[in-house]
């Protein structure tokens, strides 16, 4: 008994780190099913839209809102929105994986539409069209692909969730950018860049959505 009380004042910060490092990854888990919601959810936003990367923030915005949300009145969920849309704007990124620049080359027409015509991968009757492979890219980049793949439209978002409890937020930080232990990568680094220019900590969340077009995919 007497060794143990010797040590608990040694024991007592590393006990207290990890139940903040506990808590923190909470958080994160957290943010990060919420994010993977939300991208199924601007996934099919862009969908409906004509890949549109304005209505796929919209959908990324609410489907981040449960995590601005702090009551149940109807004052708390507008400022939820407008905390989501503020979020969405300045820690995200929407890339869009499918179709590429090559893809929408490679299969586009030229439509008319109420306001003149436009270019964009045609959506209707994919079942009797022709479903013969064209070569997309060159050299490693090369992909065969056909107009029902150019029909998939598939998005990644990167999210820059702010780490929230003390000390914790700085081991991770330096877990995930300190060269010597992983070389931190390209989101990651914009995070910290997010970072210097507000004074936080973020970690970078990914997530990848994928959904068959519901309307002519347009650029």
């Amino acid at each position: 008994m007497f060794e143990f009380h010797a040590t608990l004042p040694f024991l007592m910060p590393i006990i207290l780190v990890t139940m903040m490092m506990i808590v923190q990854w909470g958080f994160i888990y957290t943010s990060k099913s919420t994010l993977d919601a939300a991208t199924v959810q601007a996934v099919r936003a862009g969908t409906l839209h004509h890949g549109s990367v304005a209505e796929i923030r919209k959908g990324l915005a609410q489907g981040m809102m449960p995590l601005f949300a702090q009551g149940t009145a109807a004052t708390d969920t507008v400022t939820a929105v407008v905390r989501s849309t503020i979020a969405t704007q300045l820690q995200s990124q929407i890339r869009i994986l499918n179709p590429d620049n090559r893809t929408f080359t490679k299969f586009r027409v030229r439509s008319r539409t109420p306001r003149g015509f436009i270019y964009e991968i045609p959506n209707n009757n994919l079942m009797y069209r022709n479903t013969r492979s064209e070569n997309v890219g060159s050299g490693s980049h090369n992909r065969r692909l056909n107009i029902q793949d150019a029909n998939l439209l598939q998005i990644e978002i990167r999210w820059c969730q702010r780490l929230i409890v003390p000390f914790a937020n700085r081991v991770i930080n330096e877990i995930v950018t300190n060269p010597w232990l992983v070389r931190p990568t390209q989101d990651q680094l914009a995070c910290n860049a997010l970072g210097a220019a507000t004074g936080d900590i973020y970690l970078a969340l990914t997530s990848q959505g994928l959904m068959r077009m519901q309307t002519p995919f347009r650029m």
